[in-house]
């Protein structure tokens, strides 16, 4: 019965939170960012594109005005990471610390004072952390092909047309 509680906590509070990979994804239609963010954009050649994200759509989306075509090995990635998550999962954490290692300490005082508190100072340092965090969140990885061969792909824009040679093997 003990492994079975054990189980059902697991899914109910890990599983959640675990990492999705974005390795399955064949199109456009499930990326996560709207139009007007700053995304950095590799294709399979190791060429990246910096700039603000335009149109989207399922076969192509538009980064500073330049035309970018799905392709195998293509990665989109936006700058940073947002502060609710970390003030969400902060708060969280103080709530849960709030009721459970720091009830002592609310003796004389109602225990959701303990929980608001933890929530508090928890939450402002999870904020805190993600304003540090400067590196990369993947939103969109297309999977590699898995046979060698070439490709020509157009990157039109309107102050550079050019086209990319994309080995694969």
């Amino acid at each position: 019965m003990t492994a079975r509680r054990s189980a059902i906590a697991w899914f109910a509070i890990v599983l959640p939170f675990t990492a999705v990979p974005a390795s399955a994804q064949t199109d456009f239609t499930s990326l996560n960012a709207r139009p007007g963010d700053t995304v950095f954009v590799t294709r399979a050649s190791g060429a990246t594109i910096r700039g603000p994200l335009g149109a989207i759509s399922p076969a192509s989306i538009t980064v500073n005005q330049e035309t970018v075509a799905y392709e195998p090995g293509l990665k989109i990635a936006r700058e940073g990471d947002r502060l609710l998550n970390g003030i969400i999962i902060g708060a969280a954490i103080g709530v849960a610390s709030g009721l459970t290692i720091a009830a002592e300490a609310c003796l004389d005082t109602p225990l959701w004072h303990c929980a608001v508190g933890g929530a508090i100072g928890y939450g402002a340092f999870g904020a805190l952390v993600d304003w540090l965090h400067k590196g990369r969140t993947t939103i969109f990885e297309a999977p590699r092909s898995g046979r060698p061969g070439v490709r020509l792909v157009p990157a039109l824009g309107p102050e550079r047309q050019k086209i990319d040679v994309v080995l694969s093997f």
